[in-house]
């Protein structure tokens, strides 16, 4: 992994999932308080706050007993959960599933009792936290939404446990540390040095196959070529149209080309911004083209970008055959 910032430092390195009471009831006031809260109502309260495990368990055990269960398997692992949340839970990142994000924070050892019991609302007991519940890694602020994490950890989501540790708990703490896994790091660079490969041999190619090139570009973005409005053997003028998001895109393939160029260009395209909803600038070689800032329907693709349009579309190989 990569070196730790100094926003992470003193984190937990352990991860515990919990729940906040069934289907999460107890949610809205354990995030607007900063707490966790759980029940466990059945255990004396003096085992709460001076807790002994093995009085715990037997606890657990009996009342399974009472209630006609007497398998101590789930019992123990009753009594195992509330150790958790109990025994210095100051030494885990504590993690929940609510509103389609995942949910952490820490805490501070020490169980507070409720003095009004468990209701609806809230638990029998709570935790106070020391970082409040955040959706955010912690050092670039991103949404950890469920949608954009990891399958390994988003099944964390589907625990009917109250707690439990999670088997991708390595990667959820790297998640929240904004931390970038090894392999992830090295395909990252592999990833950058083919596109920069991808990028002089784009600036190798004949004319006809970088207009090819751009053209299946298009296509396997959703965009198809209408028409072809005509142009000299190396300029190449078209129309696209993307039906889902019912659009029509004024194309220019060129060779080379130059900013009073593309102001043409421009200015061509504003005349007829009632049919078309985006101008699309695609060059083989540039000299300092620089789109209007002021305008994002005008899209400039030189260099680079085409190059990493490629690679991410999987035409890297369509290219290297063009010039085997």
């Amino acid at each position: 992994m990569s070196e730790l910032s100094p926003v992470t430092e003193g984190l937990p390195q352990s991860v515990l999932y919990v729940k906040n009471g069934e289907h999460g009831k107890w949610w809205p006031v354990a995030k607007a308080r900063g707490q966790i809260h759980a029940g466990w109502s059945n255990i004396p309260r003096e085992l709460l706050t001076n807790p002994d495990y093995e009085a715990i368990k037997q606890h657990e055990i009996d009342d399974y007993a009472r209630a006609g269960k007497p398998k101590k398997g789930p019992a123990v692992a009753d009594a195992n959960a509330l150790w958790r949340l109990l025994d210095a839970p100051s030494q885990h990142i504590w993690i929940t599933f609510e509103e389609g994000r995942m949910w952490w924070c820490t805490v501070r050892d020490g169980a507070v009792i409720n003095p009004a019991g468990r209701d609806e609302h809230s638990g029998n007991f709570w935790l106070v936290c020391d970082r409040k519940w955040s959706d955010e890694s912690l050092v670039h602020k991103r949404k950890l939404a469920n949608s954009m994490l990891p399958g390994t950890v988003s099944a964390a989501a589907g625990f009917r446990a109250t707690v439990a540790k999670p088997k991708a708990w390595a990667t959820i703490l790297r998640i929240i540390r904004d931390e970038q896994d090894d392999d992830a790091i090295k395909a990252a660079e592999a990833r950058a040095s083919y596109v920069a490969a991808i990028d002089n041999m784009v600036k190798r190619l004949h004319w006809k196959d970088f207009e090819l090139l751009i053209d299946l570009v298009f296509a396997r973005t959703g965009w198809t070529r209408i028409s072809v409005l005509g142009a000299t053997q190396k300029d190449i003028d078209m129309e696209v149209r993307n039906l889902t998001a019912d659009e029509i895109a004024f194309v220019q393939v060129k060779s080379s080309s130059n900013q009073a160029e593309l102001d043409r260009y421009i200015e061509q395209f504003e005349a007829q911004s009632d049919r078309y909803a985006r101008m699309i600038f695609a060059v083989h070689t540039s000299h300092g083209l620089t789109p209007p800032a002021d305008d994002p329907r005008v899209q400039v693709w030189t260099g680079e970008r085409i190059a990493r349009l490629v690679v991410g579309l999987g035409l890297g190989e369509w290219v290297e055959s063009r010039l085997a």
